[in-house]
């Protein structure tokens, strides 16, 4: 790491626990460096609240200054509006008969010192497959408008507003050959739910372990597809710390071996230890060995979730398929598959191919001709970084 990356993880460690951090001294670019970085990791403002009192802070332009506060002001009253707006919706819901289990989002925010600081982009509801219809129909009364009503998870905006919904069915789409077989951990789950207060509304949600394990699951799959964020660790450190007595740490380091996941949560409790205010790694996790360095920093590069750089998002095509052919026992289609990938996550991300199968050569067509101008034809530095990213994974005993 260098030394803008410790900088960010003792400020980001210090905005969780509460403890001031110490001015850094920082001139112009060094500055400019922490707070672009806290950008790409989506927690601009929890960073500029922490440091914008700080002396060295003066060394950047008081126009950027002013910027910045800004910034993380809208920003601020963005989320307290979305926050609004969701309890306000959830409350209508649970008052026709209808309790979905809420995931992530705000139940996360809630765990932050101070919640509206902490960016989240939408609000995500689990709800049993046979009433998704039932859903579909009360978000739509509410006026929100469904993004594509073919989609296997649906999604609802409301115009000009900052609330955006995500209506799953299952945890895991059913058909992403690299980690649908993980909705099998949470068989139950939905019968172990628990009731969760958020301001003054009480929601439903998944139980501790189910929540945390979700969490873990999760990341894994952005992993896949690009990369983990920093901040998806520190929602992790603050939902274990909440439950540290209560979660039975040994059978949720059993479901992570079943999905091959016991290092990459050992390595993401670590690096919650080290940096982001964990009390402590869970027993199960804490006698494994496990070097945290190169998966710190694959989170640190790249933004959230790795899609800063668009090479590396494309490489995501390597890596999912590296698993898939693991987990089916298969040779990997490698680059083939990367360029023109199956028709399922053609009709999933394109929907007029979804719409009309006919087009799936179109969108093949069109999927290869964006990446050849995009990259001006050298598709070299996907694959580079897609075998260095799959050699990650086989370092966290994801694959073999």
């Amino acid at each position: 790491m260098n030394r803008i990356q410790e900088s960010l993880l003792q400020c980001f460690g210090s905005v969780l626990s509460g403890v001031v951090y110490a001015d850094p001294g920082f001139d112009e670019d060094q500055w400019n460096s922490l707070l672009r970085l806290s950008a790409e990791q989506e927690i601009f403002p929890l960073i500029y609240h922490a440091v914008s009192a700080f002396p060295s802070l003066s060394t950047l332009p008081a126009d950027r200054k002013r910027l910045f506060r800004q910034q993380t002001l809208d920003r601020f009253c963005s989320q307290v509006r979305q926050t609004n707006e969701f309890l306000t919706l959830v409350q209508h819901m649970q008052a026709a008969g209808m309790d979905p289990i809420v995931l992530k989002g705000i139940l996360c925010r809630s765990l932050y010192p101070i919640p509206s600081l902490r960016p989240s982009v939408d609000e995500d509801l689990l709800v049993p497959p046979e009433e998704a219809e039932q859903y579909h129909r009360f978000l739509l009364s509410e006026g929100m408008f469904c993004d594509d009503p073919d989609a296997e998870e649906l999604s609802y905006h409301r115009e000009n507003s900052p609330l955006y919904i995500e209506l799953h069915t299952s945890l895991f789409p059913m058909d992403a050959e690299a980690y649908s077989d993980l909705n099998a951990l949470f068989q139950g789950a939905e019968g172990r739910s628990v009731r969760v207060q958020v301001e003054d509304l009480s929601l439903r949600a998944l139980a501790p372990a189910d929540h945390l394990l979700f969490l873990i699951c999760h990341a894994y799959k952005h992993l896949l597809h690009g990369g983990v964020g920093i901040r998806q660790v520190a929602d992790m450190a603050l939902l274990a710390n909440a439950h540290l007595d209560e979660i039975n740490w040994e059978d949720l380091a059993a479901r992570c071996r079943q999905a091959g996941l016991e290092t990459f949560a050992a390595a993401l409790f670590r690096i919650a230890a080290r940096h982001l205010t964990l009390r402590e790694i869970p027993a199960p996790f804490a006698s494994l060995e496990v070097d945290v360095d190169p998966l710190l920093e694959d989170i640190l590069s790249d933004g959230v979730y790795g899609m800063e750089d668009e090479d590396r998002a494309h490489s995501g095509r390597i890596t999912l398929e590296a698993v898939a052919a693991a987990k089916q026992g298969r040779e990997e289609r490698g680059i083939w598959n990367s360029l023109f990938p199956g028709k399922s996550y053609l009709q999933t991300n394109y929907p007029y191919a979804r719409k009309y199968p006919i087009l799936v050569p179109v969108a093949w067509a069109n999927r290869l001709l964006l990446y050849v101008l995009r990259r001006k034809g050298d598709p070299g530095k996907s694959i580079q970084i897609g075998r260095e990213r799959v050699e990650l994974l086989r370092k966290y005993k994801i694959i073999p």
